[in-house]
Formats: structure tokens, C-alpha cells, sequence
């Protein structure tokens, strides 16, 4: 493994298998599509495959259907795993592009470069490492076997029993082994990646870092890593698709009324938005620390250019006409307050709301159809009528 400090995310340790199997190719965009390909053919296309099996045996025809019609199954195969493989080739380099843009911007002070480099090197190893991939499989299947045993088997679907709901059929087995702890495993995998980066900036944080409390980003220079919860956008859309591929389950077949359970989008935006919002705000302090000292200095001088501006200029013997407007005194002056201001309007706390907001949008935006189909066509014409008119 190489320790060149300029990249944290390197690719996990399944995707390194499967290139030394020749299942995947070095360019991205075909490595990409060929995992989804693979993904789906071991997640989807089994239980598929089996259901119809099963269904051909007599009196199991509605297996089928059962499965064909099981939303929350199709949601997760088809949908949620392949954008989780394709998070990986959007998210991970925009992360490496954030952590680099420390040591470009020169936040990071010259003295502390070999700890920066020691942060991204001991953040790397955690992020691929092999003792986290190893616990990540163990726990992975010891959800699984919770599941198993604490669930009651009447909250799975059809196609998961066999004769009776006390015993799996084929593709139940299938899905128990292999499929659920694939969507498991790459859910688990990328709340280690937000874990581990929060790690990553907590340390940084902690750093002798160069913050410019005048700075026209009014957050010190660090602005752009209040942008960085935006590329989480493509993890909030997949845990919508998700939990709503379940809840529309329950709206389609069990005839559950989603306008009297507006509570479970809401809280799902709501905990999506808490979790890729969180890393930022580390740096809390630091701004804090920064905006307090900026507030002392640049009022400071801003205090005595001003009383030396008003000194000279409103004094019982000034004259101000034309020409005096045109003096240096009065554009340093402004320039010097333009700047404070920028100062004063600090935000000690790296938070953008335009990130929140499109991290809410992508998580809800899986629940439209559900709310689309139960509303009625008429009072949808209706709205759109009169926000046209």
C-alpha cells in the first residue's frame, strides 16, 4: 500500500479482489458499471431466479408475484446498491479534492505539514485497511443473524417463506446470506467513510491552522469545507429510496395512509441531514477562537482610524467639499471597514444551509410517487393551474 500522503480514499479491499480476478476493469467508468452489473447479478437476479423457481411448484404460483410486486426489494437491488458503488467513484476523490485544498489554501501552517501528512496517512489505513474490513463482515452478519432472530417472520415478505412462515424458501436463504448483507456491508462502509473523515477533520482541527478572520468567505477561509456535506447528496437520496421502498410496501399492500404518516420521510430527512451536516462543525472552536480575537483586532483598528478620520475631517475647522471627497482617507477608510465588517459577520460555525437543503431534498424526493398516487389528479391540476396563473 502506498503511504503518499495526497490521497485518503483509495478503493475498498472487495474492489481490489475483483480486479485480481479480472471481474473489473482500471478505468473507472467501466469498473463502475461492470460492479453494478455484478452487484445486481448477485443481489437481484438470484431471488428473482428463485422465486420463479419456487413459484413453478404447485400451489406456490403467487411466489412470483409476491416478488414482482415487493417494492421494497427492487428499491434496494436495483436503485439503492448501484448508486452506493457509484457513490464511491463521485464522493471518495471529492473528499481527497477537500483535503488537499488544506494544504493548498495554506490553512495548514508550514510547522505542521508532517502532522497533516501523518493525519491523511493513519486516516487512509482506516479507511481501507483490512482489520476494518474484517469487522465490518462480522458485524455485518451478526446484524443479520439478529434479524433473523428477533424479527418475527410474518414481517417478511411471501417470497421469503417456503410452506410455512417458520421456514425460508430459496430465495429467502439467498437473500439472508447474500443479498441483505450486500446492502448491508456497502451501507456499513460508507458510515465508516463519514466516521472516519469526521476523524480526519477533527484532527485537522486540532492543528496550528492559518485562519484569516476578514477572510470574504466569512467563515476563515474554511467555507469550502462547509460546501462539502452537498457531495453526500447521492448517500441521502439511496437511504430515501430505501426507507421509502418500505414505507410504499406498507402503502400498496397493507393500504397504510401515507398523508396520516408524514413523520417518517420527515424524520428520515430530518436524521440524514444531522448526520452529513455533523463533520463541518468540528472546526467550531477554532472559528469561534478566531472570530472572537478578529472582533478585538480589527475593531481595535477600526477604532482608531476612525478617530483619526474624524479628527481631520469632522473637526470645528474641516472643510469637506468636492475635492476632499476624492482624498485617499476617505476609500482606505471604507476599504478598512468593508473589511471589519467581514469580520463582524463571521460565523463561528461551518454550516451552509444550501447543503441541508439539497441533503433533504435528495432524501425526500423517493417519496413523491408514494404522496403523488394517493393525492388526486384534479387537486394536482388544481395547484399547478394556479401557480401558473
Amino acid at each position: 500500500m502506498s503511504e503518499d500522503p495526497s490521497s485518503i480514499f483509495e478503493e475498498p479491499k472487495h474492489v481490489a479482489v475483483l480486479r485480481r480476478l479480472h471481474l473489473i476493469r482500471p478505468e473507472h467508468r467501466a469498473q463502475a458499471l461492470r460492479r453494478v452489473i455484478i452487484a445486481i447479478a448477485v443481489a437481484w437476479l438470484p431471488l428473482a431466479l428463485l422465486s420463479m423457481l419456487h413459484a413453478l411448484a404447485p400451489g406456490h404460483g403467487e411466489l412470483l408475484h409476491a416478488f414482482l410486486t415487493d417494492i421494497a426489494v427492487h428499491a434496494r437491488y436495483l436503485l439503492a446498491v448501484p448508486i452506493l458503488i457509484l457513490s464511491e467513484y463521485i464522493i471518495l476523490p471529492r473528499l481527497d479534492l477537500t483535503a488537499r485544498h488544506f494544504l493548498v489554501s495554506r490553512i495548514i501552517d508550514t510547522s505542521e505539514q508532517a502532522r497533516f501528512n501523518d493525519a491523511v496517512i493513519s486516516t487512509r489505513r482506516l479507511s481501507i485497511g483490512i482489520w476494518p474490513s474484517a469487522s465490518m463482515t462480522v458485524l455485518v452478519y451478526a446484524i443479520v443473524v439478529a434479524i433473523a432472530l428477533t424479527v418475527h417472520p410474518g414481517v417478511f415478505p411471501a417470497w421469503h417463506h417456503a410452506d410455512d412462515a417458520t421456514h425460508l424458501s430459496l430465495a429467502g436463504w439467498w437473500h439472508m446470506l447474500v443479498s441483505l448483507p450486500l446492502l448491508l456491508g456497502l451501507l456499513l462502509s460508507w458510515v465508516w467513510r463519514v466516521g472516519v473523515w469526521t476523524r480526519f477533520l477533527h484532527q485537522v482541527s486540532r492543528m496550528n491552522l492559518h485562519l484569516i478572520s476578514s477572510h470574504p468567505d466569512k467563515a476563515a477561509g474554511l467555507q469550502f469545507v462547509a460546501f462539502s456535506p452537498r457531495m453526500f447528496t447521492s448517500l441521502a437520496l439511496t437511504i430515501g429510496i430505501i426507507t421509502a421502498g418500505t414505507f410504499a410496501n406498507e402503502v400498496f399492500h397493507l393500504g397504510l395512509n401515507p398523508m396520516d404518516h408524514p413523520a417518517v420521510p420527515i424524520a428520515t430527512a430530518i436524521v440524514v441531514v444531522a448526520i452529513f451536516i455533523s463533520p463541518p462543525l468540528v472546526f467550531g472552536r477554532s472559528l469561534l477562537v478566531t472570530w472572537r480575537r478578529g472582533v478585538f483586532e480589527y475593531g481595535a483598528l477600526a477604532s482608531r482610524l476612525g478617530t483619526q478620520f474624524e479628527d481631520k475631517w469632522l473637526g470645528p475647522d474641516s472643510l469637506v467639499d468636492r475635492e476632499s471627497l476624492e482624498k485617499p482617507d476617505f476609500s482606505s477608510t471604507t476599504d478598512l471597514y468593508s473589511v471589519t465588517a467581514n469580520v463582524y459577520a463571521m460565523r463561528p460555525v461551518l454550516f451552509d444551509p444550501r447543503a441541508a437543503m439539497s441533503l433533504a431534498v435528495a432524501t425526500l424526493l423517493p417519496f413523491a410517487p408514494i404522496w403523488l398516487s394517493v393525492i388526486p389528479a384534479k387537486v394536482i391540476l388544481t395547484q399547478l393551474l394556479k401557480l401558473v396563473v
